[in-house]
């Protein structure tokens, strides 16, 4: 049974319906309350809101443009699912586009962004030691959005735009990983090289590093989900 949704969700939300209804919805697949491969029904969606069955569809479709969900002719949306070798896949392609994207966003960035970017890291410090649903779901979105004030500074549109869809695409996955392994102190840690490296303006050094964070994050997932399967395969 899925989590209901707060009543006053729509009413208090300081946003137009479509959108409190999208952050909900992207949250929510996010977080794991609805699992890969899940249909997404639009009606029940709309009654569980309370709200039109209007808005929910634009929300899946900005999700389907995300990758975040799928349409099937005649049966509907469902949330993607992605198997091992598709689940590489995407994040081999993320060491490519991050390793150009952070590589251009530190040669372009300004004290302003390297700003926001110690902000966010300061405040995923102060999550990360306690470990839990709730602290992984917080620094989780602090981590999308430390990732992209990282590389939204290079003035490379369509490269941040296919950046962040790729993240969109396996973030559901990364949560799992890190409920999975508890592998946050060493994605801090690679954070924290990058900050140092942003700041100091060495494009190399962050472009090299984002690829080796995309790369460890990958194998930490694979291993956690090869450790889930043994589990399941021995039983009880």
């Amino acid at each position: 049974m899925k989590d209901t949704v707060p009543p006053d969700i729509i009413a208090s939300a300081q946003r137009s319906i479509p959108e409190a209804v999208y952050e909900w919805l992207r949250v929510s697949i996010f977080e794991g309350r609805f699992q890969p491969g899940e249909m997404l029904r639009q009606e029940d969606l709309a009654r569980q809101m309370g709200v039109s069955r209007v808005p929910v569809r634009e929300a899946l479709q900005r999700l389907e443009g995300q990758g975040q969900v799928v349409l099937y002719p005649r049966r509907g949306y469902a949330v993607t699912s992605l198997d091992r070798d598709e689940i590489l896949e995407v994040f081999e392609l993320r060491m490519l586009v991050e390793e150009r994207a952070a590589r251009d966003s530190t040669r372009w960035r300004t004290e302003v962004d390297m700003a926001r970017v110690r902000s966010l890291l300061a405040q995923m410090d102060a999550v990360q030691p306690v470990h839990g649903p709730e602290t992984i779901a917080r620094w989780s979105e602090l981590n999308l959005q430390f990732h992209d004030a990282l590389l939204s500074c290079g003035k490379r549109r369509y490269m941040h735009r296919l950046a962040s869809t790729l993240r969109s695409v396996v973030e559901p996955y990364i949560r799992m990983e890190a409920s999975m392994t508890g592998g946050l102190a060493q994605a801090q840690e690679e954070h924290h090289a990058m900050v140092a490296a942003f700041e100091e303006g060495d494009a190399d050094a962050v472009a090299r590093i984002s690829r080796e964070h995309c790369q460890h994050t990958a194998e930490r997932l694979l291993a956690g989900l090869d450790h889930a399967d043994a589990d399941g395969r021995q039983g009880p």
